[in-house]
């Protein structure tokens, strides 16, 4: 397999991890951080601006790092709670995946170094999986925080013996 067909699929099954995770999110649930710092929404917001960020470094003469990326309505310490906020993160990020894709055509040299945002330089063939493991990673957080507030876990419908566990029940205790 060459070199670009792997990176564009790397990238093409993560992307499709995170859209399975987020394609159906409520209002609400985009909020949820389920106890934690960061809600789904700045999840996403996160993931989307990281991929600029790397794209714009691996790709770009004059790199823009964290402060100087294209954040939706500018960047911002807070989000704005709402659903046309939200699209507009999400939309964001089907952006900067389609952006890595177009970027990884025939010219693309996946052996030459690249530089990361943090001054070394590595191929980019390392980036392109550092990206798609980001990705990757984050829907698995957000995947996490779902199946909390739904209470249940998304294993492609199937009924796997992990799944066993509800907030009342103990160790010893069988489902149902």
């Amino acid at each position: 397999m060459r070199a670009e067909d792997l990176a564009r699929a790397a990238l093409e099954r993560a992307h499709g991890t995170f859209v399975d995770n987020t394609a159906r999110l409520t209002l609400e649930e985009a909020l949820d951080s389920a106890g934690g710092y960061r809600s789904i929404l700045g999840i996403a917001k996160h993931v989307a601006a990281w991929s600029a960020v790397y794209h714009s470094y691996a790709f770009e003469a004059e790199p823009r790092h964290w402060d100087r990326t294209d954040w939706p309505r500018g960047m911002r310490d807070w989000i704005e709670p709402t659903k046309g906020y939200v699209d507009e993160v999400m939309a964001w990020y089907e952006r900067r995946y389609e952006r890595w894709l177009e970027s990884l055509g025939d010219r693309a040299d996946f052996d030459a170094p690249r530089p990361p945002h943090w001054g070394s330089s590595g191929p980019l063939a390392d980036i392109v999986l550092m990206v798609a493991g980001h990705w990757i990673y984050h829907a698995g957080e957000i995947n996490a925080i779902l199946a909390i507030r739904r209470d249940e876990a998304w294993e492609y419908s199937e009924e796997v013996e992990e799944n066993h566990a509800r907030p009342s029940a103990t160790a010893f205790d069988p489902p149902g």
